[in-house]
């Protein structure tokens, strides 16, 4: 239990690191937008319906949680129309956040939530989201900050408002 907090601060962690690093290099973009982001999931041939089952009962509770709460206005979950040669990603997960100046903390951390959802069933919440990660061939994460068209001239290089007009 103790091991499976650690990993998920750890995680948050790094990507809270990760972030601050990219947004050193944008000039000051978007920091009055909402952020958006898209998570890729390359999933087992044949095995979609169970990892679809998967994130469904033990990954979108956390989901549903942010919604309410206000820290994510709103996921998505895609797939690919068609195939081509070969699939880059058999799942995409879309999150719109709000912007940085109105954005609410959630009540509970994310530890705090998998343990009020999912205390009594701990076991099955861990079972369960192995075996999701066990059928994920590959994952990435992508945010994406829109660039203002506004800005004259338009460059990612220049220093930017990042979307704040006063």
């Amino acid at each position: 239990m103790m091991r499976i907090i650690k990993t998920m601060m750890l995680c948050s962690l790094a990507i809270a690191f990760t972030s601050q690093v990219s947004a050193q290099g944008n000039n000051g973009r978007g920091k009055c937008m909402q952020p958006f982001g898209i998570s890729f999931y390359a999933v087992k041939a044949g095995y979609e319906d169970e990892w679809l089952a998967l994130y469904m009962k033990w990954h979108y509770p956390l989901m549903e949680y942010a919604l309410e709460h206000g820290t994510l206005l709103e996921h998505k979950l895609l797939v690919p129309d068609g195939h081509g040669i070969e699939a880059q990603w058999s799942f995409a997960a879309s999150f719109l956040y709000p912007a940085a100046q109105g954005r609410a903390s959630a009540p509970l951390d994310r530890a705090e939530q998998i343990q009020e959802l999912f205390g009594e069933r701990m076991d099955d919440y861990v079972a369960g989201e192995k075996r999701r990660w066990e059928l994920t061939l590959s994952h990435w994460d992508t945010d994406f900050i829109e660039l203002d068209k506004s800005e004259s001239p338009l460059s990612v290089y220049l220093p930017s408002r990042g979307g704040c007009h006063s």
